[in-house]
């Protein structure tokens, strides 16, 4: 008897079910279609039903949860689609999560000197003045970066208002595409599940979350550039002329938003790789491609810094290209021989941790056995992840993130360990990780009582009351432990914990351990910003004393003036108008026998004034 559906036994791997179907309500086809999970043709199904289109495998995808889930819980045998199916789904859940840790608790910190106010105060008085062009801060101008950066604070805070959140929110978008990029370049070399490892170890990074929760460019600077050396290499490696285009594109917002370390680096690094990979392994894209793209590229850029250097009469420039990038590099502090080599090393591991504890056995040349399009591109990774740190190992300006280039990298050869490993590579990626997480939750477990015990540090963090950082640094220790437990599991299994156990890490960090640093380091002087900001008239004066003013700048919305000598300030103390004078207590001994009450303390900081007024929110008697 033919069969009414059209499908042998044999292939469909049923052959004890050869009855003809029997007559079903048309209503239950479609919950027919759900209990099929392993992705064969139902055969209760009537040869005229139609196949579920994407809506209705949308809606029916918890349903599919639902019943993986009690497969699991009854211990029921998962076919290989069901397992894969099982395996997607948990992974993204977690990377959902770790997405979403990107914006965790942005809003709950005062932006912290000296860097983050600085941003946030120049795109609001562009936005306040309706000035695109030339960026200032407390009312002059800033030429220390380019301005796609403060364009794009503008936009926020259209969106979201002048706040915390939206001055770090396109931090947190830029460490979102840079976990697109990792897992499309990734699952382009080595396929999906070692795509999947790299963009979640790239999400849990230390570097990650911190600089996705910091309202400055380096995130967004590392967005292009990543996203300019990708599309690059793969218009090398396919000869696809659009992603040479795409290359132009990402480049130029990176000299946008940085200047010209958004292409001198991605090209640095490609030319590299090229030279190791060889020419027969890519495809030159023909003179005329190149130049279009090199037109676009000036296309991006030039508009803005002609208006710029028009506008300030060649002085962004001078200050911009010598000060800011000639003199940061070549000149600066003068360290120690072997800080100054170990330095950027040291701190590019730091960055990637817990995660470069795995990176650093994929360093080694790759194997050539594997295919030529995933050796090229594992070559990149490598040249990626070390080019950073030698060019600004050269540098006498130290700054952490400066290497944060470095960090997808380091996140793509995470991929490649989880996916190609050898047993020796796993064996000793294990026990570095044991203990980087081991070094974690010591310093978790002794960090407040090292903070407590050495006075100077208790007085410039606190005012020199004792600090208390609650449950959540003994929490983050004990996560830390739970880490170099994991790594007793095999390999898959360790990932997936640890990325579970990072992403509670991390919600658990950015939702007491930091608050309480702010409440120390930056909330004394954002109520007293806003407050004096309250009582002060125009013609009033607000000083900060020897110490930086970004912060103040930004919460009371008012020109301050920063003062640095006792005999700059006394003068100013005599005259009629009101001066308020924010500063820390360790410098109260420079103010003694000048004109000054005290209006109010809190922590390390301090708010004074030469007229006895009282804070309007806290009143008391100074």
């Amino acid at each position: 008897m033919e069969r009414a559906t059209g499908f042998e036994p044999a292939t469909l791997g049923l052959e004890g079910r050869c009855s003809a179907p029997e007559l079903r309500p048309p209503h239950r086809d479609r919950l027919a279609s759900v209990d099929n999970l392993s992705g064969r043709p139902d055969l209760n199904r009537g040869p005229s039903a139609p196949k579920a289109d994407a809506l209705t495998k949308l809606r029916y995808a918890p349903l599919r949860c639902v019943k993986l889930c009690h497969r699991l819980y009854c211990q029921q045998h998962l076919t290989d689609g069901d397992a894969k199916r099982m395996k997607r789904l948990l992974w993204t859940a977690l990377l959902s999560v770790a997405a979403a840790l990107c914006f965790w608790g942005s809003h709950r910190t005062a932006l912290f000197d000296t860097d983050e106010p600085r941003y946030a105060q120049a795109a609001r008085e562009m936005m306040l003045r309706g000035d695109w062009v030339l960026p200032t801060f407390n009312g002059q101008p800033r030429y220390a970066k380019p301005v796609l950066f403060y364009w794009l604070l503008i936009i926020a805070y259209r969106l979201f208002g002048i706040n915390e959140f939206a001055a770090r929110f396109w931090s947190g978008v830029a460490a979102l595409v840079l976990a697109g990029s990792v897992w499309a370049m990734v699952r382009h070399a080595l396929g999906a599940d070692a795509a999947y490892i790299a963009a979640m170890a790239w999400l849990t990074m230390l570097g990650t979350q911190l600089f996705a929760h910091a309202a400055i460019t380096d995130m967004v600077l590392t967005a292009f550039m990543a996203g300019g050396i990708a599309a690059l290499w793969s218009a090398l490696t396919t000869g696809h002329t659009a992603w040479l285009y795409a290359a132009a594109t990402a480049m130029g917002l990176a000299v946008l938003t940085k200047g010209p370390v958004g292409i001198a680096l991605p090209v640095c690094i490609v030319v590299v790789t090229a030279l190791i990979v060889g020419r027969r392994a890519l495809c030159v894209p023909h003179w005329r491609v190149v130049l279009g793209a090199a037109v676009l590229f000036v296309l991006i850029v030039a508009p803005w810094y002609v208006a710029v250097t028009v506008r300030t009469q060649g002085e962004f420039l001078r200050q911009f290209l010598f000060a800011e990038n000639v003199h940061r590099y070549a000149g600066g502090s003068k360290l120690p021989l072997l800080v100054h080599i170990v330095y950027y090393p040291v701190t590019a591991f730091a960055l990637a941790a817990p995660w470069s504890a795995l990176a650093v056995w994929r360093l080694r040349p790759p194997s050539d056995t594997d295919e030529q399009v995933a050796v090229a591109w594992q070559w990149l990774w490598r040249v990626w992840a070390v080019l950073p740190i030698f060019v600004f190992t050269l540098s006498h300006t130290k700054n952490p993130q400066y290497v944060l280039l470095s960090v997808p990298a380091v996140a793509a050869l995470v991929g490649e360990w989880g996916a190609n490993a050898t047993p020796s590579q796993e064996r000793w990626g294990k026990f570095a990780w044991g203990a980087v997480a081991v070094v974690g939750a010591v310093i978790s477990a002794v960090a407040p009582f090292a903070l407590n015990a050495v006075a100077d540090w208790r007085l410039r963090f606190s005012g020199g009351e004792t600090v208390s950082f609650g449950w959540g640094t003994n929490a983050l220790a004990g996560l830390a432990a739970a880490l170099a437990a994991v790594s007793l599991l095999p390999r898959r299994q360790m990932v997936l914990a640890s990325v579970a156990l990072l992403c509670v890490w991390h919600a658990i960090a950015f939702a007491t351990l930091v608050p309480i640093i702010g409440a120390y380091r930056q909330d004394p002087l954002k109520h007293f910003a806003q407050q004096a900001a309250r009582q002060l008239r125009p013609e009033d004066v607000l000083i900060v004393y020897r110490r930086d003013l970004s912060s103040v700048v930004f919460y009371s919305g008012r020109r301050v003036v920063r003062i640095d000598s006792a005999k700059q300030l006394a003068p100013l103390l005599a005259s009629f108008q009101r001066v308020d004078v924010l500063t820390h207590v360790r410098f109260l001994p420079d103010l003694r026998g000048l004109p000054l009450h005290l209006v109010e303390r809190q922590r390390g900081a301090v708010w004074l004034s030469n007229r006895p007024v009282r804070c309007p929110q806290h009143a008391r008697a100074p």
